[in-house]
């Protein structure tokens, strides 16, 4: 004798809590903001793709190394551009990024950076209440002194992390844009 369960469950939707009208989303208690890589270190990663595509590259022109001297010193073009390639791409900057976290529940912005041997050290660390201001643009936040002048500009990753540092400065900081 086989049993078959016929129980039919029944799923309805519900909406999400941040979208029903009268309950109150809470800021996120921490958000953190790792500002990516430099605009300089990106061109040498560029260059030296370019520079690895160029010396597979030539190999692809024909007849353009028929004479065997022209062979060689397309070989030794060809490894000099290959290598000094995967040197631009393997090149990582030596300055650890720091990070910038925002803690609701502490009320503060901490800037940390990560050591050598994994641990943590805090760099800078202001409460809200000794901020003036936060302008927020399309992709970054800048957070001002209390007298309006710049502290720091965070360029920001996505709509997501825009929205979560929204949430909670909101309540501490006076939001101009």
């Amino acid at each position: 004798m086989t049993a078959i369960d016929q129980n039919v469950l029944d799923f309805s939707r519900v909406a999400p809590l941040d979208h029903v009208p009268g309950v109150q989303a809470t800021a996120p208690t921490q958000v953190n903001i790792r500002p990516g890589g430099s605009v300089s270190a990106m061109v040498l990663r560029l260059l030296g793709g370019c520079m690895v595509l160029a010396s597979t590259g030539l190999w692809l022109v024909p007849e353009a190394g028929a004479d065997p001297q022209m062979a060689l010193i397309r070989v030794g073009i060809s490894v000099f551009l290959l290598f000094f390639g995967l040197c631009l791409l393997l090149l990582r900057e030596q300055t650890p990024q720091p990070e910038f976290q925002f803690d609701a529940q502490r009320g503060e912005m901490r800037i940390e950076e990560t050591r050598a041997d994994g641990r943590a050290r805090v760099l800078v660390r202001r409460s809200y209440d000794s901020l003036g201001a936060a302008r927020f643009t399309s992709k970054s936040v800048q957070l001002l002194e209390a007298d309006g002048t710049l502290l720091i500009e965070l360029p920001l990753e996505g709509r997501g992390t825009r929205k979560l540092l929204l949430t909670q400065l909101r309540p501490h900081l006076r939001v101009i844009g």
